[in-house]
């Protein structure tokens, strides 16, 4: 059985120590620390066999090669000391051990270090092997672009990109790809693109001189003089090759100018205070339609608005527009007025351009300046019809009055008046729907198309106008009896009159000629909804749709049918309700038919027969068929009614509501006898006969 190692103590008193010189500081000790221990046992004269063997164990598990002179020497002055101090000598015995651990791990530390010196060395040759071979093959690799260095906002942009393989292998898992800027919208491409985003295309390979080419067609959008830039990349893989390269290049095409166009109509010359309208016209000439297309009118600060046709979407200032179609154009009207001292040039700002990108981007800008003129000459137009001229019928005569005054400290000469009778449909389409040949007045103007001018040969006074001096022109013009209906745009017509006046000069005042205009007039025409009441026994074929003795007898019941034919030709009309009451001796049978609305009902109390329609279009009774409610009456002459004509069915009413002008209806119709007018082969027959 092994020996039982002795205390601490008991060590301490069997070590005996011979004094020996001292080593040289300067000695140095090739051997491993093992060895060097054996050595300078010499210089012990007796050393105990269990702290040997302890301190030998220690040694030979660090394995650990020569140390430098200075390292050796204190580790040996570490382990003499615990010898010749054995107070606590397992302290002491800990201590070297720490020792020898920390010189391990400092080893460790520079190997460690050693290594990722040598990796970082080893990826950044790779990395510049790489890149002298990527750049090698790049230089090798065509990736040319054809596009135009610049195109108008809005239009279609075609980009092609060919790709040349100039290397003496094939390049494999070839793709393209791109990065559009903001404002760009993808159409197509030759060939298709191989990912949904429609910016990847799958090349495949491409062998040695060989190529590809994609062409990409899309809408380019953006503000005047902006760069936009397009980003390609090719990626592909060398034959024989593990690892993938790129090419990357880019393309700019500049917004020059703009398929939108944007066109002010602002006075030159503008009285202050006075009502007045300018127009701004959008137009699209590009090929294919815009979307989300804003208007932006940036007003002088003296500048009032009133209103605007159509209104705006935004504030006072911003309209938007769903769409705007290749080719077309949509108008705004805006009508306010301007304050400012006569010399004054206030200007008017248009921007236009799309709305629904990260920002508004404009595409068209445009100006237009006014000049402030002193109060000259005021011009008014009026309507002096009752209804203010708002609102008016089919055969109706409006009465147009025009009235002018020179307000200002200078006489005027030779001012010139006009009228421009602007007739329009649904459609916006020119119509004709006044009859201007007919005019009348004590001065009639010269007519020329649908525009009645004023001068000093019709009117000696607009030759010299003198300060404060005012005059008038009444004229009077009347509707032509109905509308002529050829297409469903035939509907909601308008006649909108604009006055001007324009002074040829105004003394002391050189070269300061200025147009003034009235304010717009506009008259919205209503729809002339009718109905026809009928009786009839025979049918139009005169076929018997009634049935008793005709002419009807006394003691005998005559059945006949009785009609309301509604017609409607320009506006929608609503509400329609067509009524009449049944005559005492008069009886409903019950029998009754409709083309539409609601069926016909009866009220024996109030003896009132209805017919109601929610709504009956434009066009009913021209482009559509008229609408028919039929229902069936009968009588038994008394005696006391003996040669004569019995009433069927009194007067018949009709109201409605126009839904374009916002005018109530109402239609009355004379009543219907046995008399049949409207019956060919019943006509004559409606005297009450004897019984026979």
């Amino acid at each position: 059985m092994p020996k039982a190692r002795p205390s601490g103590h008991e060590k301490s008193k069997k070590i005996y120590i011979r004094k020996t010189e001292p080593e040289p500081e300067t000695e140095e000790v090739q051997q491993p620390e093992a060895d060097a221990e054996v050595k300078q046992d010499g210089d012990l004269a007796e050393t105990p066999a269990e702290a040997g063997d302890k301190f030998n164990a220690t040694q030979k598990s660090e394995n650990q090669p020569a140390f430098k002179s200075k390292k050796v020497k204190l580790l040996r002055e570490e382990v003499l000391d615990a010898i010749y101090n054995p107070e606590s000598p397992e302290s002491k015995i800990q201590d070297v051990k720490k020792i020898v651990k920390k010189n391990r791990k400092t080893k460790k530390l520079f190997w460690a270090l050693g290594v990722l010196l040598l990796l970082a060395v080893a990826s950044a040759a790779g990395f510049l092997v790489f890149s002298r071979k990527n750049n090698q093959f790049n230089e090798r690799i065509d990736l040319n672009l054809v596009a135009p260095a610049a195109t108008a906002a809005g239009d279609e942009v075609n980009i092609a990109i060919t790709i040349k393989n100039n290397e003496k292998i094939a390049i494999r898992n070839s793709e393209l790809t791109f990065t559009p800027p903001e404002g760009f919208t993808f159409k197509s491409s030759t060939p298709a693109p191989s990912n949904e985003f429609n910016n990847a295309w799958d090349l495949g390979t491409l062998n040695k001189n060989s190529g590809a080419t994609v062409t990409i067609v899309g809408r380019l959008v953006g503000n005047q003089d902006e760069e936009k830039i397009f980003n390609f990349t090719l990626g592909y893989r060398p034959a024989n090759f593990n690892y993938d390269f790129q090419k990357t290049t880019e393309l700019k095409i500049k917004i020059s100018s703009s398929v939108l166009k944007v066109t002010p109509e602002v006075p030159l010359r503008i009285i202050a205070g006075t009502p007045t309208e300018f127009t701004v016209t959008l137009e699209n000439t590009g090929a294919d339609k815009l979307t989300e297309v804003k208007l932006i009118v940036d007003y002088p600060e003296v500048f009032k608005y009133t209103s605007a046709d159509p209104k705006p979407a935004e504030k006072e200032n911003i309209w938007l527009f769903p769409e705007l179609a290749a080719g077309g154009k949509i108008k705004v009207v805006i009508s306010g007025s301007l304050g400012g001292s006569p010399g004054e040039t206030p200007e008017f700002k248009f921007r236009a351009g799309r709305e629904g990108l990260k920002e508004f981007e404009v595409q068209a800008e445009a100006s237009g300046i006014g000049t402030i003129v002193k109060a000259g000459l005021t011009l008014g137009a009026a309507i002096t019809n009752p209804g203010k001229g708002t609102v008016a019928a089919w055969g109706e005569t409006l009465n147009y009055m025009l009235t002018y005054k020179n307000e200002s400290d200078g006489e005027m000469q030779d001012i010139s008046l006009t009228v421009e009778f602007i007739q329009k449909n649904a459609g916006n389409q020119d119509v004709s729907i006044l009859d201007l040949d007919n005019r009348s007045g004590a001065t009639p103007g010269k007519l020329d198309g649908r525009t009645i001018t004023w001068t000093k040969q019709e009117v000696p006074k607009l030759a010299k106008v003198k300060p404060g001096e005012s005059g008038d022109i009444l004229l009077r013009v009347a509707l032509k009896s109905g509308p002529e209906i050829k297409t469903q745009e035939d509907r909601n017509f308008v006649i909108i009159t604009s006055a001007r006046a324009s002074v040829a000069s105004i003394a002391d005042v050189e070269g300061k000629n200025f147009e003034t205009q009235a304010q717009n007039l506009q008259t919205n025409i209503t729809t002339k909804l009718n109905v026809e009441p009928e009786a009839r026994y025979y049918s139009e074929e005169q076929l018997p749709v009634g049935s008793g003795p005709l002419p009807p007898q006394v003691g005998q019941t005559t059945f006949y049918q009785l009609s309301w034919n509604l017609t409607n030709p320009t506006n929608e009309a609503s509400q329609i309700v067509v009524s009449a009451t049944l005559p005492d001796g008069v009886t409903w049978t019950g029998k009754q038919s409709v083309t539409a609305g609601q069926t016909v009902v009866f009220n024996a109390e109030t003896r009132e027969v209805v017919w109601r329609i929610n709504r009956v279009p434009p066009g009913t009774g021209s482009l559509f068929a008229s609408l028919e409610a039929k229902f069936e009456v009968s009588i038994t002459p008394t005696a006391a009614d003996l040669g004569k004509l019995l009433v069927l069915l009194n007067q018949t009413s009709v109201t409605a509501r126009d839904e374009f002008t916002s005018q109530d209806l109402r239609i009355e119709k004379p009543i219907l006898t046995t008399d049949l007018t409207n019956d060919v082969a019943g006509q004559g027959k409606g005297l009450v006969a004897p019984a026979q």
